[in-house]
């Protein structure tokens, strides 16, 4: 799993010297988080999503239970602990939600698309027939007219995803042109170590490579196969959410607005502040605080004073 933001705010300060002693109210609203959402996942694959529960002073706290919902269980399948199974292409939105030391339902949610593990050939890429492999010599004995038997894999692929399964189907017509299925057939793989395959048809990908499938059956002493050649390629890394954008807020009568993202770039945590901020010069003592609570520098990170009042800048 990638880095994560856990920062939810940007918070500049004026440090003002006073006499006497002023009293903070540093309440936030509770909330939950998901701190590793993702824009999309692969079939075949498992993916661990991870929560965060922050209390009514921004402090994350495990003092909570995570209950972890996907909308619709065909696409994916997520446990109690937030382990993720895709099933089905399409789109899914998960929720997590925790109830809160006050008693309050609290949620978060996140929506991304389910890819599938193969990319498939086009229908007309499949052979039209089988190879057919004589192993006697022997005259048709075959009273009435008679076709050629077919087989053909009506599924092919190009590439699946490693460390998963595929399941081929097979279209199979026999001497008089119906469609039927076979009294016998052997499934082969050219190389067992990147691809194996099942009696059924089940193919796992176990390594990166490429491997050719083959099926066969024999009909009246003539062997008939179709093959397909297939690449074994790494599971694509889930993309995750790294940056998080916003507005500046001052709760003061003084200038201060515009936007920010925060963003990790090569391990780095990035602000960036938007060409539209703007603070004002009137006080001294303006400091760049990131934090959960806007409403206390108490266990904020100091980023340090504010040298640029305007304009974008990183």
């Amino acid at each position: 799993m990638g880095p994560f933001l856990q920062f939810n705010l940007v918070f500049f300060y004026f440090v003002l010297g006073c006499s006497g002693v002023d009293y903070i109210d540093d309440y936030v609203p509770p909330t939950v988080r998901i701190l590793n959402p993702v824009q999309s996942l692969t079939i075949g694959s498992e993916f661990q999503f991870e929560a965060r529960y922050f209390n009514v002073i921004g402090e994350p706290t495990n003092e909570v239970v995570f209950f972890w919902e996907s909308s619709d269980q065909n696409l994916l399948e997520i446990t109690d602990l937030g382990k993720a199974t895709p099933k089905k292409e399409g789109t899914v939105l998960i929720t997590v939600s925790v109830n809160s030391k006050e008693g309050k339902a609290l949620s978060d949610q996140i929506e991304f698309e389910i890819k599938s593990n193969v990319v498939l050939l086009p229908e007309e890429t499949n052979p039209p027939n089988s190879e057919e492999t004589p192993t006697t010599d022997t005259s048709s004995t075959t009273q009435g007219e008679t076709v050629t038997p077919t087989l053909q894999i009506k599924n092919r692929i190009a590439q699946i995803t490693l460390e998963s399964a595929y399941i081929f189907n097979l279209l199979y017509t026999d001497e008089t042109g119906a469609e039927s299925t076979p009294i016998d057939l052997r499934w082969e793989s050219s190389n067992p170590e990147v691809l194996s395959i099942t009696e059924t048809g089940t193919l796992l990908a176990l390594a990166v490579g490429t491997a050719t499938i083959t099926v066969s059956t024999l009909v009246s002493n003539t062997l008939i196969s179709t093959s397909n050649s297939i690449e074994v390629v790494a599971p694509v890394v889930p993309v995750e959410t790294t940056s998080y954008s916003g507005e500046i807020r001052t709760t003061s009568s003084y200038l201060l607005l515009g936007g920010f993202t925060l963003s990790i770039l090569d391990g780095e945590l990035i602000l960036a502040l938007d060409k539209d901020y703007k603070a004002s010069t009137a006080l001294p003592g303006l400091y760049i605080y990131l934090s959960n609570n806007n409403n206390t520098t108490t266990q904020a990170l100091e980023i340090g004073p504010v040298t640029v009042f305007q304009g974008a800048h990183n």
